[in-house]
């Protein structure tokens, strides 16, 4: 995750709130819009940035990082935002996902995991290069972090019975673009790293409180975070 030639990194969050500080921070210039969504880039320290909001849902996701390979070429994706905690995290944890799965996608009548698109591995995993990069960057930061597995899936998730076979009692959080970032930058060959900002737990009689008491001020901070990430890459 250090300088390259030609590098250029693309940011993908799915609301708007979550990528508009780094929007303004950096300067952003709005570039094109393809399939409905808006591009915007820059440059920092060396790099090209491309940045997008997706919309909500793995579709999307899909989407908005498929262009960002195919028109802009990234060789990073970076996909920040914020997650529902699942186990073993608190409202307000810096996550990083080490595994990203599906929860919504089944083909086990066909002896796949469940979860497992055919295809595809078990589970989505950053390059450890990356992982270590991002940690470093972390710990340089005076953050402190959990790595933890990511589940994606096209709901919001407010009980556990939402969740069939998936839920166990590892560090774990929920969500719904991640893994459709991830599966994505697998099939093309790019690097990828998802960062997550926990607003509420699942399944809590305040899970729906929190998140909207917590939605504002957890996607600023991961726009905060994420612009300190960027400024760091290259001195990690």
């Amino acid at each position: 995750m250090g300088k390259e030639d030609d590098s250029m990194i693309g940011i993908i969050s799915a609301m708007q709130i979550e990528l508009d500080i780094l929007i303004e921070e950096l300067n952003c210039q709005k570039d094109e819009k393809y399939c409905g969504i808006d591009f915007y880039t820059t440059q920092l320290n060396g790099n090209e940035l491309v940045l997008a909001v997706s919309g909500v849902g793995k579709v999307n996701a899909a989407i908005a990082t498929t262009i960002m390979i195919n028109t802009y070429g990234c060789n990073l994706i970076i996909n920040t935002g914020i997650a529902g905690g699942l186990a073993r995290v608190n409202t307000k944890d810096i996550i990083v996902a080490n595994k990203l799965k599906y929860h919504d996608f089944d083909a086990t009548c066909f002896n796949y995991e469940f979860g497992q698109v055919p295809g595809m591995p078990s589970y989505f995993a950053p390059s450890l290069d990356n992982l270590l990069a991002i940690k470093l960057i972390l710990n340089k930061l005076n953050l402190k972090y959990k790595e933890a597995t990511l589940y994606s899936g096209d709901r919001f998730v407010s009980s556990f019975k939402d969740l069939k076979k998936i839920y166990n009692n590892e560090c774990s959080i929920v969500e719904m673009e991640g893994a459709a970032v991830a599966q994505v930058c697998v099939k093309s060959g790019v690097d990828f790293l998802v960062i997550r900002y926990v607003s509420d737990i699942v399944g809590l009689p305040n899970q729906i409180k929190d998140y909207l008491e917590f939605e504002k001020e957890m996607a600023e901070r991961s726009s905060r975070i994420c612009l300190e990430i960027l400024k760091n890459l290259d001195n990690n």
